[in-house]
């Protein structure tokens, strides 16, 4: 036979996540007769096709003889057609496993290379994304998928052929660029470095970075991680978890230096680089500088103040050119002074207005102020941005703070609240985004999680009328991330740290919560896109139809310290659901 024993083959949600553990799962519950994907112009939308048989075999979605290592083995080649569409609009990625914390394994990564070795009995897929262009005709297209099987020399069979329908409405998507919906997944440049092997801040290392910062405009990224002090984090205590050391600090970008004479100054040169090339990509609308305010520590391992004298633990290394030495700047004095010059830089080059000096969920109100009043003084024009998990910080802390992120508990607790203070912080250009982070449970976008929470993101973030989403890590990963990407579980679970593995060719490497993430920022956008087009009232009802598809409970306020078990409750867990709601803002925009 050309093809493997027992093949069963069909075409699934893009929603979809497959597992793999000691009892073996039968896909054929996932397999839809003949999908049909609704989109408007400019839009990504994808699809998947799963595989199953009862002996291995070699998975292909190129034209390359790729064979088993060992020798010869059933080979199934997948061939993708969307006729209307150039090419270069379909892309295939054969779906790569990663084991989770409870040692199953779950579909995760888009693998670039053209093949995969899929063992016996293991559910597997495909995943088949389209990005319809800009310039694409209003109407139906209708795409092939074909299975063609062979073993040794033989010649190719056709094993199996399946159908889709790609529905192109009369409305074009804006640019990721131009979506109005704030999204700051923060980034870890020097996990980067780490991971790709570049020495930190090297032309190799922005190299990388540069692809980094493409795959985050592909989803509409607002906000470049800018780390101007040392460790603001404290590497997350990285230094307590011996059984797996894995390397999560975070280095500065910004270049003190002391001259001969003793003045202090900065090198740029970095930072500069940095900048610019964020704003290549479109995503420097709001520069996020961490590291000088409310630094995390931990003073039993050493992580604490290195200017005693100063309200926060800011650590700030410096050249100092008489003594060709590396120290650190120890009093509040230098510390106000390196402010100061920082200040004046983002001045000097128009860009100010963008900056937010970022504090992670300070807990103590008084404590806070009194660190962000020593900020303050040295470099007034400064505005800043706060990520909370304490509710009282919105009505105490100063009125400098611009942009709050609450986490979901906060968030979602008084859902008319949040709305009302949204709109004042809108009144003084400021704004109003929510976070999930290692918690709460659900929803979330772990790798455990049901694809459908990571595309409920931009719909609940759409209903509280908030600005944007953040989360903590884009690309942090732990030493080994594809051998064990579980980390300081149950604390963390698995996913907590990415969205995108480190590719061998230099490049990150997307995932199924990223396609996921991205359709609910989409969905979001288009919603905004109903409601410019058809008004309030006529958009509501739409609106509220496509809701009562995905929300099971009246007032978010339900979400706030839901267990797990609670998930099906609150919303709707069906890729179905959230294809119908999608098709649903899709229509209603063409028909109006």
């Amino acid at each position: 036979m050309t093809q493997p024993a027992d093949l069963r083959i069909g075409l699934a949600d893009a929603l979809v996540k497959l597992e793999w553990s000691t009892r073996t799962t039968d896909i054929r519950a996932w397999f839809l007769e003949r999908p049909s994907l609704a989109a408007v112009r400019n839009e990504v939308v994808g699809l998947q096709v799963l595989l199953q048989a009862s002996e291995p075999f070699t998975l292909t979605v190129g034209p390359a003889n790729w064979i088993a290592p060992l020798g010869f083995e059933p080979r199934v080649r997948l061939q993708v057609d969307l006729a209307g569409l150039p090419a270069e609009a379909v892309e295939v990625f054969p779906v790569g496993y990663l084991e989770d914390d409870d040692r199953r394994w779950r579909s995760e990564y888009l693998d670039r290379a053209d093949h995969i070795q899929v063992p016996a009995n293991r559910p597997q897929a495909a995943y088949v994304r389209i990005a319809v262009p800009k310039s694409l005709a209003a109407g139906s297209y209708t795409g092939q998928i074909k299975a063609y099987g062979q073993f040794g020399f033989g010649d190719e069979e056709l094993a199996w052929r399946g159908a889709f329908t790609l529905q192109v409405a009369e409305a074009t998507l804006p640019d990721p660029a131009d979506w109005p919906f704030h999204l700051d997944l923060w980034q870890h440049a020097t996990s980067v470095a780490l991971h790709h092997h570049a020495p930190l801040w090297s032309d190799a290392h922005f190299e990388v970075l540069d692809r980094y910062y493409a795959s985050l405009a592909r989803l509409g990224q607002k906000a470049v991680t800018i780390i101007a002090a040392e460790m603001p984090w404290s590497g997350q205590r990285c230094f307590l978890d011996a059984h797996y050391p894995s390397y999560v600090y975070e280095h500065a970008i910004v270049d003190a230096r002391r001259d001969r004479q003793g003045q202090l100054y900065l090198d740029t040169t970095k930072l500069e680089r940095q900048l610019a090339l964020a704003e290549k990509h479109g995503i420097a609308r709001e520069i996020e500088v961490f590291g000088l305010l409310n630094i995390w520590v931990d003073e039993n391992y050493g992580f604490g103040k290195v200017a005693p004298d100063a309200p926060d633990s800011i650590r700030v290394r410096c050249y100092d050119e008489a003594t060709e030495r590396i120290t650190y700047l120890r009093t509040a004095r230098e510390l106000s002074a390196f402010i100061q010059l920082l200040a004046d830089f983002f001045q000097r080059t128009g860009r100010m207005e963008r900056v937010r000096i970022t504090a992670d969920e300070p807990s103590d109100v008084a404590v806070f102020n009194e660190r962000m009043r020593f900020v303050q003084k040295a470099a007034p024009a400064f505005r800043f941005k706060i990520a909370i998990n304490h509710y009282e910080f919105m009505g105490e802390a100063d009125s400098a703070v611009l942009d709050w992120v609450p986490n979901l508990a906060n968030a979602f607790r008084d859902p008319e609240l949040t709305m009302k203070i949204t709109r004042e912080l809108r009144r003084k250009n400021g704004r109003m985004l929510w976070y999930i982070c290692c918690g709460p449970p659900i929803p979330n976008t772990f790798l455990r999680s049901p694809l459908p929470e990571a595309r409920l993101l931009g719909w609940l973030t759409q209903r509280l009328d908030l600005d944007g989403f953040l989360r903590w890590a884009f690309c942090l990963w732990p030493a080994k991330p594809y051998e064990r990407i579980s980390w300081r579980a149950p604390f963390w679970n698995a996913g907590d740290m990415h969205f995108v593995l480190p590719g061998a060719d230099g490049a990150p490497v997307e995932t199924l919560r990223y396609e996921a993430l991205r359709a609910g920022i989409q969905d979001f956008v288009l919603l905004k896109m109903l409601q410019d087009k058809l008004g309030a009232a006529r958009a509501q009802e739409v609106i509220d139809a496509a809701f009562a598809r995905l929300l099971r409970v009246d007032s978010l306020t339900a979400f706030v310290g839901a267990p797990p078990e609670r998930a099906a409750e609150l919303y709707s867990l069906d890729p179905a659901d959230y294809a119908a709601a999608h098709a649903m803002i899709v229509e209603a925009l063409a028909a109006g």
